[in-house]
């Protein structure tokens, strides 16, 4: 009988350990490490770009219009980072950019980079 108790007890204390390493490993992944975009037309994202390109116009007084949101990877931090690549047209000529735009705990965007992307 004791051998049977401490088998369901060792068993029992790994399945424990596993499922916290689990967990740990999870929380691991949500916080700092940046993770693709997985739905790139979500209205809160085109947003974001939309955004960035404005600043981007105010700060460097350019006359960018805004296309959209191609790809992109965020990274949640004491709010969250969105590493996006767009697309805005230069007069008539369609160009890609890089921006990094940071969204504070209370919702604030703040344009944090903005990049042409050579082509």
């Amino acid at each position: 009988m004791p051998k049977a108790l401490f088998f369901v007890a060792s068993l029992l204390l790994y399945v424990i350990s596993l499922s916290l390493l689990a967990v740990a490993t999870q929380r691991l992944d949500l916080a700092g490490s940046y993770k693709p975009i997985k739905n790139i037309d979500e209205p809160e994202i085109q947003s974001l770009g939309e955004f960035a390109v404005n600043e981007h116009n105010k700060q460097a007084k350019t006359q960018l219009h805004f296309q959209k949101v191609i790809s992109g990877e965020m990274q949640i931090v004491a709010g969250t980072n969105y590493n996006l690549r767009l697309t805005a047209l230069e007069g008539t000529s369609s160009r890609t950019y890089g921006t990094l735009v940071f969204t504070d705990l209370n919702n604030k965007n703040n344009l944090v980079n903005f990049f042409d992307v050579p082509s």
